[in-house]
This record gives structure tokens, C-alpha cells and sequence, in this order.
């Protein structure tokens, strides 16, 4: 793996590190459960997919036609 590409995944993992931390402390200010709202919830289940979806298919390139392949 080049340097560039553990750089990505280290800035990517330290996102969802802190992201996880900031959870875990409000959990602990706030320990009553939320209100479940459809429209949250939705948002919330079906957002993370769809947005790596759209990163997958606006960096995703098909190799040149004299670079082989099948």
C-alpha cells in the first residue's frame, strides 16, 4: 500500500474515532433516549450508503483501452 493511501485510511479512521468519542460523551450527558422520528432515523440508516455510493461512482475509473483487461 502506497503512503498516500495509509494516510487516507489513517485520516478516515481518525474521523470515526473522534466521531465515536463525541457519541459515547453526549450518551453520557444526555442518558435519556431520544424521540424516535421516522424521518431521522431514515436519514440516518440510508445517508452513509448513499453518500459512499456517490464517492464510490465519481472516483471510480475504468482502466484505458490499451491498458489489457478482459
Amino acid at each position: 500500500m502506497s503512503i498516500a493511501k495509509i494516510l487516507e485510511v489513517g485520516r478516515l479512521w481518525s474521523a470515526a474515532l473522534v466521531l465515536s468519542t463525541l457519541l459515547a460523551a453526549a450518551a453520557i450527558r444526555w442518558p435519556q433516549p431520544l424521540p424516535i422520528m421516522p424521518a431521522v432515523v431514515a436519514a440516518l440508516v440510508l445517508g452513509p450508503p448513499l453518500l459512499l455510493a456517490l464517492v464510490v461512482l465519481v472516483r471510480w475509473r475504468l482502466p484505458e483501452a490499451d491498458q489489457g483487461g478482459e
